[in-house]
């Protein structure tokens, strides 16, 4: 399924890691394939979890997400270490299991009829008798007449780990570096990382630069299929890589006692593989609007990031206000803007409640269609996935939790997601013009987690 190219499992992730770390939520919505594979929009907070000198934290949750209508389902149990060395010195280790089932659109448009998807034919040889094995993360499927074809057979797991280190480098100045790996049946990620914070004027301001580098090895079990292939004809190689470099800079300033904001710059570049193997284009009949065949999506081999976060945190007495926008531009012609605010109220001594608002809007890639007829010639890119598509989406979300015991602390987060798109097209062909042609969803988060502070 390969839930990281999906955003499923980077969305999921962040959900966790907003309240595993100290630090206030990103601007990114689920679904989100700005970022996809672009560095954070802030230094990593993993490797800076403020705590107590000498002390051990570890912080484990389990998080529940589900698309409404029987599609994508995710359980993701995480686990992190943080050690604070009494010189100062922080070491960290996270732990992430993700299990994935459920149905995925794959691109196709709906059609009055039936229609019948297979996977591509694998280029190795295949059984005794000399034919070649068809295989593939889910086989051959039947799409039900007027609904968007959804592929429910996909399943996968990953496993992750994250290793990180930071230790103080001068009296005003920190140094962090880490590691990354995720693997998955059908998906390899690896990456590193390092950022250098300094503080000044009494500091009051911080400055942070981050860099990181990921290599992504993409290997579905069919094989890669050929860019603008033929469903179904045989694969290319079997397996591509993609690159990513990103940066990220950013200064952080109080204001008063009371009040802080945050400004960071990032920038992303990524070569290579960006397609998704199971995503599909249909070749549309002008004449009555039904599909008479189905290519694989093309994308381009290189994609240039580009965003600008800002973010500010008042507080009045114990109630804080967390407000952030994110503008992003990318060089497949996605802009997208996201406004986030949310506010944490105390519940007497221990325990807090923090419910919040996200709202994300993003413009479609220069090459999303979705459909090409078959009078129209092939272009170089193409492709039909929703996430690439125009949509808004708006979540409304809680947080809570609160201390037990002095060394022992619980939390938990609620969250609904909803897209919203445009569903029908006029000048679409035939009775295509009648069918929901919108990929949305809508999805449900759920977190539990427990923190323990050994000292």
């Amino acid at each position: 399924m390969q839930l990281k190219r999906n955003g499923i499992a980077s969305a999921l992730g962040l959900l966790a890691a907003n309240l595993l770390s100290a630090g206030p939520a990103l601007a990114q919505d689920n679904g989100d394939p700005a970022s996809g594979d672009s560095a954070d929009e802030r230094i990593n907070a993993y490797d800076e979890t403020a705590s107590e000198v000498g002390t051990t934290v570890v912080d484990s949750a389990v998080l529940v997400y589900r698309e409404s209508g029987h599609r994508v389902r995710a359980v993701e149990p995480v686990i992190s270490v943080v050690h604070n060395a009494s010189n100062g010195d922080i070491y960290s280790a996270k732990f992430t299991y993700d299990t994935l089932t459920g149905a995925s659109p794959n691109g196709a448009t709906p059609s009055i009829y039936p229609q019948t998807f297979i996977t591509p034919i694998q280029t190795e040889p295949g059984p005794p008798d000399g034919q070649l094995a068809v295989t593939g993360a889910s086989g051959t499927f039947i799409a039900p007449a007027r609904k968007l074809p959804i592929d429910s057979g996909f399943k996968d797991r990953r496993k992750a780990i994250d290793l990180g280190y930071s230790t103080q480098i001068a009296p005003d100045a920190r140094f962090s570096v880490g590691v990354d790996g995720s693997k998955e049946s059908d998906y390899r990620s690896i990456s590193g990382r390092f950022g250098v914070t300094s503080d000044f004027n009494n500091k009051n301001t911080v400055v942070a630069l981050g860099v990181n580098y990921e290599h992504d090895v993409s290997k579905p079990i069919f094989g890669t299929p050929v860019p603008l292939g033929s469903m179904g004809d045989s694969t290319g190689e079997k397996s591509r890589v993609k690159n990513v470099y990103s940066a990220v800079i950013g200064v952080t300033q109080v204001m008063t006692p009371e009040w802080l904001v945050q400004l960071n710059y990032s920038y992303g570049r990524s070569t290579g593989y960006h397609n998704d193997p199971y995503k599909l284009v249909s070749l549309i009949n002008s004449a009555d609007g039904t599909p008479f065949w189905y290519i694989y999506e093309s994308r381009p081999e290189k994609r240039i990031r580009q965003s600008v976060y800002l973010g500010t945190k008042f507080a009045v007495g114990s109630i804080v206000t967390d407000a952030s926008a994110r503008l992003y531009h990318d060089s497949w012609g996605i802009d997208s803007v996201t406004f986030e605010l949310s506010q944490r109220l105390p519940v007497g001594r221990d325990f807090f409640i923090e419910p919040g608002v996200r709202y994300y809007h993003q413009t479609a890639a220069k090459f999303f269609r979705h459909y090409l007829t078959l009078e129209e010639p092939t272009p170089d890119y193409v492709s039909a996935d929703s996430r690439l598509g125009k949509f808004s989406a708006v979540t409304f979300g809680v947080k809570f939790g609160g201390k037990i015991t002095d060394n022992l602390e619980f939390y938990g987060m609620f969250e609904r997601y909803r897209q919203y798109g445009k569903s029908y097209y006029s000048d679409a062909p035939g009775a295509l013009s009648r069918l929901d042609l919108f990929g949305g969803m809508k999805a449900t988060s759920m977190i539990a987690g427990l923190k323990v502070t050994f000292r």
